[in-house]
């Protein structure tokens, strides 16, 4: 689960009917459950496993996942329903690569040059230019670019310079942990802010060397956690590196940080330098299998998705896990399991009333990508979908327990929840408000007004993290889920079709605040709360927040939060109240007359 990008997942259940279940009104003989649960354990065993390395979207792992659902659907009586066979490919971002080799002319030693989290691949000669600290701050009245730097190579230092230089009192966090841009140096020493006042000045490359206090100091890894891309190189050098190329460099830092006018630098000359960094994309594929019915003009989605976060990186939540492999068996190898498992016992008849199309989506974690893609370029018309029901995390429903959310877009569905629930043997909490359409790939489908449940076991420490494996999979409780979204699938197939209900929207909650489940989201963003134009202008961004991660700055207007349109304060509100931490959104924005995109992994101040 997460991840436009839209992921919008919402645990906050303000309206709520809980179907409790009675063990003897279950209609699924206890042989079955047992033959359901033994065969649920062995498909979660085999996504979860090492060798498919997390899953990942783009990657050799995540298309041979998707080889080995295909021939599960093939299995059990499914006909092909992709565009190339079983398949519908379409292309992802696929995970950075830092490869050995980055230098600065004389030096490609690791502890003296890395590239930055948000470095383009690419080498550049050009002349040198020394711009302090790289900072353009109004309220300072400080600027290290009193000329433009077109073309060249910017050598710049780490950090601000001394506290009484930028001498402001020191704000508090506001309730949604932000400190705005008045408290010291406010974030004048962002990097990546740093690395985009030189590329506005017209920069070429950015080298960012160590303060002469800090110069035994490691150089920063490559940081995977981090979206923001400059699209230029930029490097971290030694204390080493930055004084071969600028002797006198400590000489003039000093001098500037204690107010006096520092010595002159030599004439710097030219370097080449090359950030050996490869963003590329990669080939993903969702995977689609038909069981046709008795009436081929109506068909049930029923989707899952199969990728997880590989090797972790941007998205999880366990940053101290390197690149340990995160294998997803909640999230969602449980899901596809279910998803399996339910087409095995639809197929074995009698025939569904209408067709039903089964979906293992690809590029969830991404932000919707496989779904969406499918959405534009559907394989069954969209005038024919009558409902979607998606598994995700579904893996956790042992104690009998299983949230459904947007129950509330088709009136039927929460009567017959009430009495399917039960029948499976589970205890259902429905949500019928605007905040249980949060969430997940049934978001495509909802977005488009087509009736979605989506299915879901609850949040756990292990989400998003290496921690998420096989033996922590219940296997008895997800074979419940799948004899509930069993019945149901039948039910909607004997009813005429579904109409759809706008689920209403919930009350706004403190700006940037919102509680999932016991978690305060958090964007980041200082906002600017004179602004009387549409969308939210920034201030500015709070250090190590998602929004600075991302690469947004002071100026930006944010009009769109995953597929919420943000013309005020209160539809941002909103947003944050749809989400939870660990979700990947994509955040839209105008920035110099221009609309950007970033892809933003909304987490808690805690995390930090």
């Amino acid at each position: 689960m997460r991840s436009v990008l839209f992921r919008r997942r919402l645990f906050v259940l303000p309206v709520l009917l809980s179907f409790a279940a009675c063990a003897t009104n279950s209609t699924a003989p206890a042989e079955v459950r047992d033959d359901s649960a033994a065969r649920l354990r062995a498909d979660v065993a085999w996504l979860a496993d090492d060798a498919q390395e997390g899953r990942r979207a783009g990657t050799d792992a995540g298309l041979r996942s998707g080889e080995w659902i295909a021939r599960q659907f093939e299995s059990v009586g499914l006909r092909k329903a992709g565009k190339d066979g079983w398949f519908q490919r379409f292309d992802v971002p696929k995970p950075v690569e830092v490869l050995p080799g980055s230098r600065v002319d004389f030096s490609n030693k690791p502890d003296e040059v890395t590239p930055m989290f948000c470095s383009t691949g690419g080498a550049v000669m050009a002349s040198v230019v020394w711009a302090g600290y790289g900072i353009v701050n109004g309220e300072k009245e400080w600027n290290d670019y009193p000329e433009r730097v077109e073309g060249k190579i910017v050598l710049i230092v780490r950090g601000t310079p001394p506290e009484e230089r930028g001498a402001q009192p020191k704000a508090e966090p506001d309730a949604s942990g932000n400190v705005h841009e008045s408290a010291g140096w406010g974030n004048s020493g962002s990097l990546f802010l740093k690395v985009m006042n030189a590329k506005r000045n017209g920069a070429a490359a950015v080298l960012v060397a160590p303060h002469p206090s800090q110069q035994a100091e490691p150089l920063p890894a490559f940081d995977t956690s981090r979206s923001a891309q400059s699209v230029l190189p930029a490097l971290f050098v030694s204390h080493a590196v930055a004084s071969r190329l600028a002797p006198g460099y400590d000489k003039v830092i000093l001098a500037l940080d204690a107010g006096e006018a520092p010595p002159a630098l030599p004439k710097l000359g030219q370097a080449t330098v090359e950030a050996r960094v490869v963003r590329e994309r990669g080939p993903a594929t969702n995977v689609l299998g038909l069981l046709a019915g008795r009436d081929s003009s109506r068909c049930v989605v029923i989707g899952a998705h199969y990728d997880h976060l590989g090797h972790g990186g941007e998205g999880s939540l366990d940053p101290q896990s390197g690149s340990q492999i995160h294998n997803g068996a909640d999230d969602n190898a449980s899901g596809t399991a279910v998803l399996i498992e339910v087409a095995r016992q639809l197929a074995k008849g009698p025939k569904p009333d209408c067709d039903v199309l089964f979906a293992a989506w690809s590029g969830e974690e991404l932000g919707l990508l496989g779904s969406e893609h499918w959405a534009k370029d559907p394989t069954v018309a969209l005038e024919r979908v009558v409902a979607n029901l998606n598994l995700d995390m579904v893996g956790r429903a042992g104690n009998g327990k299983l949230a459904a959310l947007g129950a509330g877009s088709a009136e039927p569905f929460a009567p017959w929840l009430a009495e399917l629930g039960p029948a499976s043997g589970l205890t259902l909490e429905v949500s019928l408000s605007g905040q249980g359409v949060g969430g997940s790939d049934h978001q495509t489908f909802l977005k488009r007004k087509i009736p979605a449940v989506h299915f879901f076991s609850g949040l756990h420490p292990d989400y998003h993290k290496p921690t998420d494996d096989v033996e922590r999979f219940e296997a008895d409780g997800a074979a419940k889920v799948a004899r509930l979204v069993h019945d149901l699938v039948r039910r909607i197939g004997e009813a005429p079709r579904l109409g759809w209900v706008e689920p209403p929207a919930p009350a706004a909650s403190q700006p940037g605040q919102a509680r999932a489940g016991g978690f305060r989201v958090w964007f980041g963003s200082v906002p600017e709360y004179s602004f009387e134009g549409k969308g939210v202008l920034l201030a500015g961004t709070s250090p190590g927040s998602p929004a600075e991660k991302a690469g947004m700055l002071a100026g930006d207007v944010l009009v769109q939060v995953g597929d919420i349109a943000i013309e005020s304060m209160q539809d941002f509100m909103y947003a944050l109240q749809t989400y939870k931490p660990g979700d990947v959104v994509l955040a839209r924005f105008q920035r110099d007359g221009k609309t950007e995109e970033v892809r933003l992994t909304l987490t808690t101040r805690e995390a930090q």
